[in-house]
């Protein structure tokens, strides 16, 4: 459930925060920064025996995405993820890719995610870009095209996760970044949650970074952090 973004400026530290947490955390995100540093990354943490979100948010031309998509496929990775800005149509190709290309290479098949909205934007951001509608009915709108083109799931904020889960049905997958503890600064996110909220809400998986990444003491921040999830399954989620 829990998933640490490595958002870190080089492989070293990725690496060596993620030897430090594997034994309680499963997998770890890989972003834009980190890969762009060292693509070989994903590799070594799969060496690690930890598994890998790779979370590039493809948005391109279907054709680039799913040559994009074959790399993230033979690297191993957990899941990754597209932007559903791009339509049915381009979901739809990239999904179809990631199904048969891995049944032909016989590697097991990567989840497939959508990017909703950001967790940084909120509804005036989207009418600054022309979008009319509110967040939530954005998302709802994004992750129904997405599940239509055969994704397991979607990237939205934990806010969001309900109404997905009671129109879409429990087994179409939410991912949920902007995750910040009680005792963490917001930062950049607008739209956040804490983790028993996310719990509660019933997110699949949740990611959280800077409250662990960021502080003096990333394995007792990691501990806190399950502690409080543990917690909210116990109470019932």
């Amino acid at each position: 459930m829990v998933i640490v973004a490595l958002d870190f400026d080089s492989e070293e530290k990725a690496l060596s925060l993620a030897r430090l947490l594997k034994g309680k955390v499963k997998t770890f995100k890989v972003g834009l920064e980190l890969f762009s540093r060292s693509c070989r990354v994903v590799e070594k943490l799969s060496e690690l025996g930890v598994g890998v979100f790779l979370d590039l948010k493809f948005f391109d031309i279907p054709n680039t995405v799913c040559s994009a998509s074959r790399v993230a496929i033979e690297s191993g990775v957990f899941m990754y993820n597209v932007h559903a800005l791009g339509g049915l149509d381009f979901l739809r190709r990239v999904a179809d890719f990631n199904r048969e290309y891995s049944e032909r290479m016989g590697l097991r098949r990567p989840l497939l995610l959508g990017v909703t909205i950001l967790t940084s934007m909120d509804s005036s951001d989207l009418k600054s870009v022309g979008i009319a509608e509110d967040v939530e009915s954005e998302v709802l709108r994004l992750s129904e095209v997405s599940r239509e083109a055969g994704l397991d799931g979607v990237v939205c904020s934990a806010r969001e996760v309900r109404r997905i889960k009671e129109e879409l049905g429990e087994g179409f997958i939410t991912v949920t970044p902007g995750i910040r503890p009680v005792w963490a600064s917001r930062n950049d996110q607008k739209r956040v949650v804490t983790p028993s909220d996310a719990v509660r809400l019933g997110t699949d998986y949740f990611v959280i970074g800077r409250p662990i990444t960021r502080s003096e003491d990333p394995l007792a921040a990691a501990d806190r952090v399950l502690s409080e999830v543990e917690g909210a399954l116990k109470n019932g989620g």
